[in-house]
């Protein structure tokens, strides 16, 4: 595949988090695969990974992200494409700051497209002194099956989504009654977003390793880099497809969409 940014990505082996310890630009070759730390107060917690690089723990959260939108001017009401009944609209007025839906500050940050995703990394980069980016898409594919050769994370079973994942469930059935697609009938607790450690994490600890949100990747769509991948399923598909651990989607890295968000990675010095 064609990624934005060309960074090798080799295998990574099941090591669940450890402990955690915050820490100003730690040295990488001082932290044990599988420790969970921070570069700065305002930065994501991090996953120690045995390949040299480390993973967002959870995804980028609304407080991370209104961190960076006030220090550097990133619209949070311009428009996104929001769910309006059956249907997406490209809601004017709508944004990271109002998906049109209410988040708490440890939900995922939304409606924000791949270039602001990627701008956001850049903004890690210059404040640690560390290089953060997009993982691509192999990266997020390995991250989340921990090593399992399963379909899911978790197993084979997609009947167990409900208790793993946030998925469009009856919750979302509620807030959507005309939506006439084949609605998961299990119970996730959650209508729309869910705080990022709402759900159990898988066993490299990783939260939201699939549902939640979308999340953007660092790969070209079949070599069209106006187009990226995203992977991982949201609060709003009930697909089992898009839940496997190499599932994914694909639009404009324009696009702003209340069901996608992202996490960072944080490359080996």
């Amino acid at each position: 595949m064609t990624h934005f940014l060309s960074r090798a990505c080799s295998g990574l082996s099941v090591l669940a988090a450890v402990f955690y310890f915050s820490t100003g630009s730690a040295s990488l070759a001082q932290v044990a695969p599988g420790t969970v730390f921070s570069d700065c107060d305002d930065c994501p917690e991090l996953t120690m990974l045995d390949n040299g690089t480390a993973i967002g723990t959870t995804l980028v959260t609304l407080a991370q992200f209104r961190a960076f939108a006030e220090e550097t001017g990133v619209p949070g009401t311009e428009s996104c494409f929001v769910r309006i009944s059956t249907r997406w609209d490209n809601a004017q007025g709508k944004g990271w700051m109002d998906p049109g839906f209410e988040q708490g500050d440890d939900h995922p940050a939304v409606c924000m497209n791949w270039l602001e995703a990627t701008a956001y990394a850049d903004w890690l980069s210059e404040k640690t002194g560390q290089f953060y980016r997009l993982p691509t898409y192999e990266e997020s594919v390995a991250v989340t099956a921990a090593g399992a050769t399963t379909a899911y994370w978790w197993g084979d079973d997609f009947g167990e989504v409900c208790a793993r994942a946030n998925a469009a469930d009856v919750n979302f059935k509620a807030a959507f009654p005309d939506d006439k697609r084949k609605i998961l009938t299990c119970d996730d607790g959650f209508a729309y977003t869910s705080p990022v450690t709402a759900f159990p994490p898988n066993p490299l600890g990783i939260y939201d390793a699939v549902g939640n949100v979308w999340q953007w990747t660092n790969t070209c769509l079949k070599g069209d880099c106006s187009n990226a991948l995203f992977r991982g399923a949201s609060w709003v598909v009930p697909a089992k497809n898009h839940f496997r651990n190499d599932g994914q989607w694909s639009d404009r890295i324009i696009l702003r969409n209340s069901a996608v968000g992202f996490r960072v990675l944080r490359d080996a010095q």
